[in-house]
């Protein structure tokens, strides 16, 4: 008989920082990858998900936000998650006249645990990986309303083995050009089917608007989670230039931390970052704290036909 531990003790913890902040059933639900704002855009405003007529592809958030994309769009993108875990992302979008197709690949490397036996001699290690494909459809379904969804697989692999579960996303936008006024509603990670594992299914309401007399755009959302969590992100894009745009977030994450180090956890939950538009080429990026856990990187490469 085997006991499997982590090489590193400090992945664990940190684990377990990432996923009370997360956490949305009164048991901690499987697959918190999905819980993770892949959008840079989205990482960068306090994680707001709900709204995102940028026109720029939306990973992992809103699938309405894809019918605000006008032309073919690649995206790959990388994140530097805390203690050495690495994440890596790919996605597209196709249009055609009112519909859009979207697909998505991400996927997660926690690194290498030992498997020991019962005196704790290591035995061998094994790696822990966690998969996820997706295709999405967003449609115009009048001037003001978009509507999508999203069908995906989530696959988990650790030590030779391997565990699945399909999922699905809702959303729907209500986008009023003249007052640059959008609002959103994103039901997030629903299980497709009956299966052994709790998915961290989440309710995002949000609002995103540019304010009538300054270069900004304030994003402001409400995520209800099952367990009767209640989660809050405001968001804002200051739009200096045309082609570079600064970025800045909170939310009410550090509000559920428990570490005990108050003065590194009062900026849990606060983000920053940047976007370059240039000649259809696309690099944003966005920082994240974590408080006491520490700070999570990322940065994606988009290029527009």
């Amino acid at each position: 008989m085997y006991i499997r531990v982590m090489k590193n003790r400090c992945i664990k913890i940190a684990l377990v920082l990432l996923w009370s902040m997360s956490t949305v059933f009164s048991e901690t639900p499987s697959y918190q990858m999905l819980t993770f704002p892949f959008s840079n855009r989205s990482a960068a405003m306090g994680g707001t998900r709900a709204v995102d007529p940028s026109g720029n592809i939306d990973i992992q958030g809103n699938p309405a936000s894809a019918s605000f994309v006008k032309t073919i769009q690649g995206q790959v993108g990388f994140v530097n998650h805390l203690v050495g875990i690495k994440g890596y992302s790919s996605a597209g979008v196709l249009p055609m006249d009112r519909h859009r197709i979207s697909g998505e690949l991400i996927y997660f490397d926690y690194g290498l645990f030992d498997k020991t036996d019962i005196l704790g001699n290591t035995q061998s290690s094994f790696g822990f990986h966690d998969l996820s494909t997706a295709l999405g459809y967003a449609f115009e379904f009048s001037d003001a309303i978009r509507l999508g969804g999203r069908v995906g697989r989530i696959l988990r692999l650790a030590d030779g083995r391997s565990q699945g579960e399909f999922y699905y996303d809702l959303g729907g936008i209500y986008h009023n050009e003249v007052d640059s006024l959008t609002i959103g509603v994103y039901l997030a990670s629903m299980a497709l089917g009956e299966g052994e594992e709790t998915f961290p299914t989440q309710l995002h309401i949000g609002t995103s608007k540019i304010l009538s007399h300054l270069p900004l755009r304030l994003n402001l959302e409400g995520i209800y989670g099952f367990n009767d969590l209640i989660r809050f992100a405001i968001g804002a894009e200051i739009l200096l230039h045309p082609n570079f745009n600064v970025r800045l977030g909170i939310n009410s994450n550090r509000f559920g931390l428990q570490t005990g180090v108050t003065e590194q956890d009062f900026i849990a939950g606060a983000s920053a970052g940047f976007a370059i538009d240039w000649q259809g080429m696309l690099i944003e990026s966005a920082t994240q704290s974590f408080g006491a856990a520490g700070w999570v990187s990322q940065i994606s490469l988009s290029y527009r036909l």
